[in-house]
């Protein structure tokens, strides 16, 4: 599977409101953090069972969703009707 290396912070606004399995990551100067996509998801639970068959065999890797800007409010979600 071919996949895409980015920096952490431009994958979670590259795919807003998805989880991303992100592999093979690499610390680089100024503390950024620079992977391999290797799936987007809408959903959660496909991405964190994608991350645990992988173990190990894809280096270091993590679970993150793409920015959200749904507005909340105390850990509360403001949605407007």
């Amino acid at each position: 599977m071919e996949t895409e290396r980015m920096w952490y912070g431009d994958v979670k606004m590259k795919y807003p409101k998805q989880w991303i399995v992100f592999v093979n990551i690499s610390h680089e100067p100024k503390n950024r953090a620079i992977g391999n996509v290797y799936l987007v998801t809408p959903v959660r639970a496909k991405a964190h069972e994608t991350a645990i068959s992988l173990g190990n065999s894809m280096g270091s890797l993590m679970v993150i969703q793409g920015f959200n800007d749904t507005p909340q409010i105390g850990g509360l979600t403001v949605c407007s009707q």
